[in-house]
């Protein structure tokens, strides 16, 4: 005899519960499939700011948005907010994002969250020592994930564009800003790494090399969700960034750019 199919009742509970338990957790973002568990899962990202990620970059709103009201009002809030979290006061902030992310600070140096003096320094804290262990340490020729992020890797440009970013025009010339640069990775592979509020905010080399070329350029402060990447908004050409181009054995120059975001105000 063949098993009874589960009521529509009890998945309706199943789905409610699993629904309650992603908004107490504020599990609303982007889904990823994490290595370490072998699951999907959900960004952590409130609903309010979903929501606001939506109305923002949506057709509509990108039509209407000809002034580009929208990138000076980002701009400039982005630029307000980083004051203020370099001050004492924004200290009481650290508590409650650590609950609310469910950050592990035994993976911090210091791990103590009263050792910050204000939630800019708790921002980019540093990791502590063997929490993250370097993938094949001595093989100059394997590259590795340059922070806690979430990653998409393709093997061309044109891949990148077609799959994953979607603004109008989003090229490598357009990124560093350089014909000649630009033209030198236009077939090049290309790996983003994304990374959330909740994580660690430093970054690392992906390869061993020599750093040939170093440029920073001034720009907008938009959000980088896969929301934001999807719409026609050129995020990645218009926001903050600075690149290196590091010079390698193995692989031979490789281009890495660290970009803004909404609420991180600079880059270094």
């Amino acid at each position: 005899m063949a098993p009874a199919k589960p009521s529509k009742p009890k998945f309706a509970a199943r789905e409610a519960a699993g629904n309650a338990l992603m908004a107490q957790t504020n599990e609303y973002g982007w889904k990823s499939f994490d290595r370490k568990t072998g699951r999907i899962v959900r960004e952590q990202q409130p609903l309010t700011k979903k929501l606001r990620l939506l109305l923002l970059f949506n057709p509509l709103t990108e039509w209407i948005d000809t002034t580009h009201a929208m990138r000076l009002y980002i701009h400039n809030k982005s630029l307000k907010k980083g004051k203020k979290e370099g001050t004492p006061a924004s200290q009481k902030q650290i508590k409650s994002f650590v609950e609310t992310y469910g950050i592990n600070m035994k993976d911090f140096d210091p791990s103590d969250i009263s050792r910050y003096g204000t939630f800019d320094d708790f921002f980019v804290r540093c990791h502590a020592k063997g929490s993250r262990p370097i993938h094949e340490p001595d093989n100059a020729g394997s590259a590795v994930v340059v922070a806690d992020s979430r990653v998409v890797a393709y093997e061309t440009v044109a891949e990148t564009k077609r799959l994953w970013i979607k603004g109008a025009d989003f090229s490598i010339t357009n990124v560093v800003m350089d014909t000649l640069l630009g033209a030198q990775f236009d077939g090049a592979a290309v790996a983003s790494f994304r990374l959330s509020p909740q994580d660690y905010h430093r970054y690392h080399s992906p390869v061993k090399g020599r750093v040939k070329l170093f440029r920073s350029m001034p720009g907008d402060y938009y959000q980088v969700d896969a929301i934001a990447l999807h719409s026609k908004v050129d995020i990645l050409t218009r926001n903050a960034r600075d690149y290196v181009v590091i010079e390698t054995d193995e692989f031979g120059d490789v281009l890495f750019v660290a970009i803004g975001a909404t609420e991180v105000g600079t880059v270094k």
